[in-house]
């Protein structure tokens, strides 16, 4: 960090001032101070920071001193303070106070859980991964529309489609596999662009659903047939009505002469609380001999037992979605509080408030799926000159341009946001 920051400086980010908090929480550290000096002491280091940013890394900072008391199992200090917190913060307010908030909640609550205290209920199965998918696969649900206002949705659909369409594109029989198509809307894309492709049309193409509600999916499905019989594009859609826990290769009716895509959008880090089963789905993958498996993930490292680390990185990375939420949709959009409350807010609850298979919502970084991959003999692809110029097209074209950036990470894309990495696009080729 900049060792001052003028009152001129541009408006600082939410993970930015959480970084300053987290500076300062070190310095405090370093000098031996006890938790309440820390706390009702002002800020060592002159940070030249308007009165609001010091509120804010204040209130910060009185989180984070919280979440060390709770990891060291200092469990009435760290309630009081988690009471300063709420009562500083507002689900409503500006995006430090939001994060601030909807973490505060979730330590309260899970020391509440861990000393037997009964605490309102709240529907964690709103975010049970099976249960999401319904949610996910509505067009018209608030989630999906406020998704489709931020960049990184935009990106990882239309590069992912791109390298789809790069791996098959020499192919006249195309199966495509989805984990979790949503509202299928991607594949009319998809669709287009074969029908453009006048070298080398399609003779079929069979997409097969992975999902665990089948009349959502058979909607999906009906929308999808609908379209392709105004492109005149011999179609077939597939359903197989299973978690991913219980994937098996004679569950896809693949057929001789097919060349088999599948595509994973946030869908493997599911499987995440249960290592034996997403082994079994990258084997099962792997004896569908597809031509690629196009794979995208949160870029984020949730998935560890030591709850301060967890915390820390659910912290950052949320700052950053919540920031990127103000800045595309603004405060006082419908959407948002929906988005928000139920579905963001209820994602850290768990995160926090969880351990083991009860944790639900655990993530991994780009480099642990590669280390996974690799042991199956998966090798990782190049992304096309078209699929990135496709994604750096979209970014620029963003209302949030300048924010969304871009970046390579050996052959996969990492797309940020003001710096802090969101989601992971990768392509593979199986041996």
């Amino acid at each position: 960090m900049p060792s001052h920051i003028s009152d001129h400086s541009p408006v600082l980010s939410t993970t930015t001032i959480m970084k300053i908090a987290k500076e300062q929480l070190k310095l405090y550290t370093s000098q031996n101070h006890d938790a309440y000096s820390i706390i009702f002491s002002p800020l060592i280091a002159d940070l030249g920071l308007s009165p609001q940013v010091t509120e804010e890394v204040e209130l910060v900072l009185l989180l984070l001193v919280s979440a060390e008391m709770l990891a060291n199992r200092q469990l009435d200090c760290a309630r009081k303070l988690l009471n300063l917190c709420i009562n500083f913060s507002l689900s409503a307010g500006n995006p430090v106070q939001r994060v601030v908030y909807y973490f505060a909640e979730s330590l309260r609550k899970r020391i509440d859980k861990g000393t037997g205290i009964p605490t309102i209920a709240s529907n964690i199965d709103a975010v049970n991964p099976n249960i999401m998918e319904d949610v996910l696969m509505d067009p018209r649900t608030d989630v999906i529309e406020t998704e489709q206002m931020l960049p990184f949705r935009k990106v990882t659909q239309f590069t992912g489609i791109q390298a789809i369409l790069d791996g098959v594109k020499s192919f006249k029989r195309i199966h495509l596999i989805d984990f979790g198509i949503k509202t299928g809307s991607q594949w009319t894309i998809l669709m287009q662009a074969l029908v453009g492709n006048g070298e080398c049309p399609p003779e079929h193409l069979k997409i097969t659903a992975v999902g665990t509600s089948l009349t959502r999916m058979q909607v999906v499905g009906k929308r999808l047939t609908s379209f392709a019989d105004t492109l005149h594009i011999p179609f077939s859609f597939k359903t197989v009505v299973s978690d991913l826990r219980h994937i098996r290769k004679d569950l896809f009716e693949s057929k001789a002469g097919e060349v088999v895509a599948i595509y994973s959008d946030s869908r493997l880090w599911t499987l995440l609380a249960w290592p034996n089963h997403l082994q079994s789905l990258i084997q099962v993958c792997k004896s569908l001999d597809p031509c690629v498996m196009v794979v995208t993930e949160i870029e984020a490292n949730t998935n560890t037992p030591i709850f301060i680390n967890r915390f820390n990185e659910a912290l950052f990375y949320y700052s950053a979605i919540f920031d990127s939420l103000e800045t595309c949709i603004g405060w006082n959009h419908q959407y948002r509080a929906v988005a928000q409350g139920v579905y963001i807010g209820r994602i850290i609850e768990n995160v926090i408030t969880s351990e083991g298979e009860e944790m639900a919502h655990r993530h991994e970084k780009l480099g642990s799926w590669r280390t996974l991959f690799e042991r199956f003999g998966i090798e990782e692809t190049e992304l096309s000159h078209s699929s990135l110029y496709q994604a750096k097209l979209l970014a620029e074209k963003s209302t949030c341009h300048g924010f969304c950036s871009l970046e390579m990470d050996g052959k996969s894309l990492i797309i940020k946001w003001k710096g802090t990495p969101i989601k992971s696009l990768s392509a593979w080729k199986f041996h």
